[in-house]
């Protein structure tokens, strides 16, 4: 289901915790993916697809179904879930990750330890005041 839904064949990994984490060869691969949002609602998880970079150490897509959301831009907690496995796989604790999406955004990434530092550019969309009694 998970293979049909994001319209592809195979990966190189797939992992399975609080997201499902999709591991493709290339970066080509996650910007050409055309998934099938409502195939993936019974997985009843996220799903993360990640392949190593051309210009940036790994690159992502991150799928919310049953979400307002089905495609999330740019995503921190992704990030979470991808910092570790690309640091292990690289061999680094710094890296330079593109989340591919039509908007995308650039994340540096750092493994301090069992915390994953994040930084990259930021767009305020909603600005208010909360009242606490």
């Amino acid at each position: 289901v998970l293979f049909s839904a994001l319209g592809i064949n195979a990966a190189d990994e797939v992992r399975v915790g609080r997201d499902y984490m999709v591991v493709l060869d290339s970066q080509r691969q996650v910007e050409a993916l055309t998934p099938d949002i409502a195939a993936m609602l019974p997985l009843g998880k996220m799903v993360c697809v990640t392949a190593p970079g051309d210009e940036y150490d790994f690159v992502s897509r991150f799928f919310s179904p049953g979400v307002a959301v089905p495609e999330d831009p740019v995503t921190g907690s992704a990030h979470t879930l991808l910092l570790p496995y690309w640091s292990e796989t690289l061999g680094k604790t710094t890296l330079f990750a593109r989340q591919v999406s039509a908007r995308g955004g650039d994340v540096r990434c750092e493994l301090k330890g069992d915390r994953v530092r994040m930084g990259g550019q930021a767009a305020l969309y909603l600005k208010g005041t909360v009242f606490l009694r």
